[in-house]
């Protein structure tokens, strides 16, 4: 078969430069899926419907629903509400100097966050063992490879009895029968 532009095959209505389809009412699949679009944000009157839309072939036409993207819960950096409020105080200040020295101390504290996060080490607490992404962080809060984690195999300091009884506490309230009086 010949690849070559077929004189007899029309273009697009809309003028975009591609070959358009009888099918799709003479317009490419783009343009096709634009007017679709658009109509579906604005319903066509149906008495102004033609005949002649009614007995072309009928095309499928996947429906589209509009849906609400989740937001993503991305927590805020620590620092940069630091940043706003040294912002805020030496805009609010007076004294320059006194929000500058303010500013420099907050500075040296989002640095030693900044360091202990990045020290947190993927070492298991016992053996030292690299762990990786495999290692599990146990209730005491501290990591362990797959041999140590359980709280048996480690010195756990978490107490599973007493976190157990408020579990149970919470979810199953107090339940005391009504008081009826006797004649």
């Amino acid at each position: 078969m010949e690849r070559g532009s077929n004189p007899m095959q029309p273009m697009c209505r809309s003028g975009c430069g591609f070959y358009g389809n009888p099918a799709t009412d003479g317009l490419c699949s783009v343009c096709y899926k634009d007017s679709l679009r658009k109509k579906q944000q604005h319903p066509v009157n149906p008495t102004s419907l033609s005949v002649q839309s009614l007995q072309t072939a009928p095309t499928f036409v996947p429906n589209i629903s509009v849906t609400n993207t989740a937001q993503p819960t991305v927590q805020r950096l620590q620092h940069n509400e630091n940043k706003e409020k040294r912002v805020e105080e030496i805009t609010t200040d007076g004294n320059t100097a006194e929000g500058s020295s303010t500013s420099i101390n907050n500075h040296r504290d989002d640095k030693e966050g900044d360091f202990e996060a990045k020290s947190k080490s993927n070492r298991c607490a016992m053996c030292r063992k690299k762990v990786g992404l495999t290692g599990f962080e146990c209730r005491c809060g501290s990591l362990y490879c797959a041999v140590h984690r359980y709280s048996d195999k480690h010195n756990c300091t978490f107490d599973y009895r007493e976190h157990g009884a408020q579990e149970i506490r919470r979810n199953n309230p107090v339940v005391v029968g009504e008081k009826i009086q006797k004649i």
